[in-house]
C-alpha cells in the first residue's frame, strides 16, 4: 500500500470518528411543574449542580430504611456542600403575620390556642421537614394558604386558623425570594427536587427524606426557618402561597407569638 493511500485511509478514519465541535453556548433549564420555579441543568455547555443533587435526592428517597444522618454527612461530599450553603444562604430576622391551620370534628367545641401550636413531643407525625421526633412548626403567609394546606378529612370537616405575629430579630432564615441558585446552587436544586405532593411521588417511596435531611443540617448550622412554596395552594399562580417551617429551639420561641384566639375558616378571603 502506497504512502498516499495510507494517508487517505488515515484521514478518512479521522474524519469519520472526529467529535463535532459545538459552536456557541448551550444552556438548559428545568422548571418545576407545581411551582414554576426553575434551575439550570446546563449552563454555557457546563453541567450544573442539578445532576449530582438529583441523584443524591433520589437515593435518599428510595429506601424505607431509616437513614443515619451523621453517616451521610461524614461520608458524602454533597452533604457538606449543602451544610455550607445553608449557612451561606441564611439571613437574619423573621417578622410579619403568619398563620397555622388544623382540622377539627364537626361539633360545637372551639379549639384553644394550644391546639394549633406545635405538637407535644412524640405526637408529631412525619412531614416534609420532620421524621416525627424533632418538632417542626409549619406556618403559611396567608389565611387561604394555611387552609389549603389542610387535606380534606371526612371526620374533620372544620378548619380553624391561628394567627401569629412574629418578631424574631435573631432568627436565621433561608428565604424563598432570594436568588438561591446563584448563592447556593446545590441547596436550590435540592429544594426544587422536593416540590411535589407525596401522593404524586411514585418514583420514590419516601418523598420527604431529602427535606428531612435538610432539617437535620439546619439544626447543625443552625438555621431556624426555611420559606418554601406551597404546592397545595398553587404557588405557580399565586406567589403569595408561601409556607414557613420553623425548626429546633426556635419552635418554642415562635409558638409564644400567637395573636388572639383561633377562628374558623369560612372560605377564600
Amino acid at each position: 500500500m502506497t504512502h498516499s493511500i495510507k494517508s487517505f485511509i488515515r484521514g478518512a478514519i479521522t474524519k469519520l470518528f472526529r467529535m463535532p465541535t459545538m459552536e456557541g453556548s448551550l444552556s438548559i433549564k428545568k422548571t418545576s411543574g407545581h411551582t414554576g420555579r426553575s434551575g439550570q441543568v446546563l449552563l454555557d455547555n457546563k453541567p450544573t449542580a442539578h445532576t449530582p443533587i438529583q441523584s443524591f435526592v433520589q437515593e435518599l428517597c428510595s429506601t424505607h430504611k431509616k437513614p443515619d444522618w451523621w453517616l451521610i454527612l461524614l461520608t458524602r461530599p454533597l452533604a457538606w456542600k449543602l451544610l455550607w450553603e445553608l449557612a451561606k444562604a441564611s439571613s437574619t430576622g423573621l417578622s410579619g403575620t403568619w398563620y397555622r391551620s388544623q382540622r377539627f370534628p364537626k361539633d360545637d367545641s372551639h379549639p384553644k390556642t394550644a391546639d394549633l401550636g406545635p405538637p407535644p413531643p412524640g405526637r408529631q407525625g412525619e412531614g416534609r421537614y420532620t421524621e416525627g421526633k424533632p418538632i417542626a412548626l409549619y406556618l403559611s403567609r396567608s389565611i387561604d394558604t394555611a387552609a389549603l394546606e389542610c387535606p380534606e378529612k371526612p371526620n374533620k370537616p372544620r378548619v380553624f386558623v391561628q394567627e401569629f405575629h412574629i418578631s424574631f430579630p435573631a432568627a436565621k432564615v433561608v428565604r424563598l425570594g432570594l436568588d438561591l441558585e446563584a448563592k447556593a446552587p446545590h441547596l436550590h436544586h435540592a429544594l426544587l427536587e422536593s416540590e411535589y405532593l407525596p401522593q404524586e411521588s411514585e418514583f420514590v417511596p419516601v418523598p420527604y427524606r431529602a427535606t428531612q435531611f435538610l432539617a437535620f443540617l439546619c439544626r447543625l448550622v443552625p438555621v431556624d426557618a426555611i420559606e418554601y412554596p406551597s404546592v397545595r395552594a398553587g404557588y405557580r399562580e399565586n406567589p403569595e402561597a408561601v409556607n414557613l417551617v420553623v425548626l429546633g429551639p426556635a419552635v418554642n420561641t415562635v409558638a409564644e407569638m400567637v395573636n388572639g384566639e383561633p377562628f374558623e375558616y369560612q372560605g377564600s378571603t
